[in-house]
């Protein structure tokens, strides 16, 4: 197969910048990192004036938040204008838009926020009545918690800019991240680094993130050589945080991960925006996406909400206040946490499989070689679109293109194929493997390609046999039990509504598990089991289960919509 890793002669890209001092200075760390790594490819800056760089009258908040800093950015990526755009990672939305990624996040700078004043002055010895600049809700909430004494105003401007305004007097102080006073050479101006308990950062702070088009294979691999593990893996805790409690980049949530040996300590903070009601918590676990779940959580149940100006009234929703538990592996369980949390349930994930890809012994790369002799190539699930491109190479990507068609079981599988510019022919009405027939017409005398997992169903490749197509099957991952953490099993020891299961070896798995820990021995009895289908159902009455929810549509959304029929008493 190809390599896909470019050469520099393959390849320029143009970073798209805002045009501060600051942006200006990470953008040009990006080409030095990129350059290390790759020293003749060629870096073009393209400066890009934001919403937020225009309207310098207002406090960020009255305006639209952080966003406003990085949508022309975007707009550029998606325009093909630029092919990476650089951001403070604390200014970037959670959600992912539509069709971009975060290609890297870079080895970060102390996270920790400074106060930045005249004559030495510390948060301890500023006056009652000191004016404060900040242009963060965030900051604004730790300080009045603390020095409810302190008049806090609404700074704006780049970092110098900020600085000259505290130099001339127009703030007695002003708290700012010093990351980017450090990267400007500005520690001078810095009378205190203010420690987590008294000012915990915001979710990102000090990291850098370089964002790109998710389909855009040759740059995700330029940039895969300065992506920082530790870096990653800790922002990816503090964001999952953010999202969980529902705040945007702009709200009072504070949120700091170490890591150490895979092990990650997470402390998080919430703050009413007149500083009166403030809820902390730390954790440690190895999981990231468990670990900002289980502490949002914690949090919530504090009270934390009602800070967060979160008011949903108690029965508002179906599933209002259930704690429903998805085993599916962590590369399957968004969807489904984004379902469960608008019908107003808590997910936990604690995953009882995980995917790992396998040595392809079977001869599919001479086949894909010749792409035109293939008619169809099916994909039954997302990972197996992701298995997919990960293992067959450029060429067949490339050729993807051309006379051969693609079917897509669900829009979820559609959504993973168009990312990687894919284009879907066809997909069934009912999003399930053996309705795909239905769409592909007269199959006699065809080639199908069917990538999937090990243990697929031998029920698809036979009924396209027996109609008359010769069928590929490329097995290209398999699942395998995944160890339930202690923490997990804290959290599931401490009360959880339902657990969900998608397959027979997610309920085999899990049984394992609890089985042979004596704290999990009344367990069962006070869940509900939810199956997606009758096969899972049938295992896990086989593994001594009483399943009281069946889903009649095999999908995340078909569980979900069963397990709200089953709490709103439809039969």
């Amino acid at each position: 197969m190809a390599n896909l890793a470019p050469t520099s002669q393959q390849l320029r890209v143009r970073l798209g910048t805002r045009t501060s001092q600051l942006a200006m200075w990470q953008t040009n760390h990006v080409v030095e990192q990129l350059k290390r790594h790759w020293p003749d490819l060629q870096c073009v800056l393209v400066p890009i004036v934001t919403q937020g760089d225009k309207r310098l009258d207002r406090p960020l908040p009255e305006i639209g938040g952080k966003g406003l800093f990085t949508a022309e950015l975007e707009d550029a990526l998606r325009r093909e204008d630029i092919d990476l755009a650089v951001h403070s990672l604390k200014d970037l939305p959670v959600e992912e838009p539509d069709g971009l990624t975060l290609g890297a996040i870079l080895s970060r700078e102390d996270p920790r926020d400074v106060v930045v004043a005249r004559k030495g002055v510390t948060l301890a010895s500023l006056p009652s009545g000191a004016i404060v600049g900040t242009s963060s809700l965030r900051r604004q909430a730790q300080l009045l918690s603390l020095r409810p004494d302190l008049e806090v105003r609404s700074i704006r401007g780049n970092v110098d800019t900020r600085v000259r305004k505290v130099m001339a007097g127009e703030y007695t102080a002003a708290v700012m991240a010093g990351a980017g006073l450090t990267r400007l050479g500005l520690e001078e101006y810095i009378t205190e680094w203010l420690p987590p308990d008294i000012m915990l950062c915001a979710p990102g702070q000090g990291a850098l993130a370089v964002q790109c088009r998710a389909n855009d294979e040759k740059v995700r691999t330029l940039l895969a050589a300065i992506r920082d593990r530790n870096a990653e893996l800790a922002t990816r805790a503090e964001r999952e945080l953010l999202y969980r409690l529902g705040g945007g980049c702009s709200a009072p949530i504070g949120a700091w991960a170490r890591v150490t040996n895979d092990q990650i300590d997470l402390s998080a903070r919430v703050v009413s925006v007149d500083g009166k009601q403030r809820y902390d918590v730390s954790m440690q676990g190895s999981d990231a996406y468990l670990l900002a779940m289980n502490a949002a959580n914690a949090l919530l149940a504090q009270g934390a909400g009602i800070a967060l100006g979160v008011h949903v009234e108690a029965n508002a929703l179906p599933l209002s206040a259930k704690r429903v538990v998805i085993t599916r592996p962590l590369e399957q369980s968004a969807e489904m946490a984004k379902a469960l949390e608008k019908q107003g349930a808590v997910p936990l994930v604690i995953p009882a499989l995980r995917l790992s890809p396998i040595d392809n012994a079977h001869p599919v790369p001479e086949v894909l070689s010749m792409p035109s002799d293939l008619d169809w190539i099916l994909f039954t699930s997302a990972n197996a679109v992701e298995f997919f491109w990960n293992a067959t190479g450029t060429a067949a990507r490339e050729r993807l293109q051309g006379n051969v068609k693609v079917a897509a079981v669900g829009p979820a599988t559609k959504a993973a194929l168009e990312q990687h510019g894919v284009d879907v022919h066809t997909m069934p009405d009912s999003f399930e493997g053996m309705q795909l027939i239905t769409c592909l017409g007269d199959v006699q005398g065809k080639r199908i390609l069917l990538p999937r997992s090990v243990q697929g169903s031998e029920a698809l490749p036979a009924a396209l046999t027996e109609a008359g197509a010769e069928v590929i099957v490329m097995p290209l991952y398999e699942p395998a039990p995944a160890e339930i953490s202690e923490e997990a099993r804290v959290l599931l020891n401490g009360g959880v509504d339902v657990l969900t299961f998608a397959s027979g070896s997610a309920v085999r798995s899990f049984v394992s598990c609890l089985d042979s820990d004596e704290r999990f021995t009344d367990f069962w009895p006070k869940v509900v089991i939810a199956c997606i289908g009758p096969r899972t159902a049938d295992v896990a009455r086989a593994a001594g289960l009483t399943v009281q929810v069946v889903a009649s549509e095999h999908t995340s959304a078909g569980l979900v919509a069963a397990l709200v029929a089953h709490y709103q008493g439809v039969k």
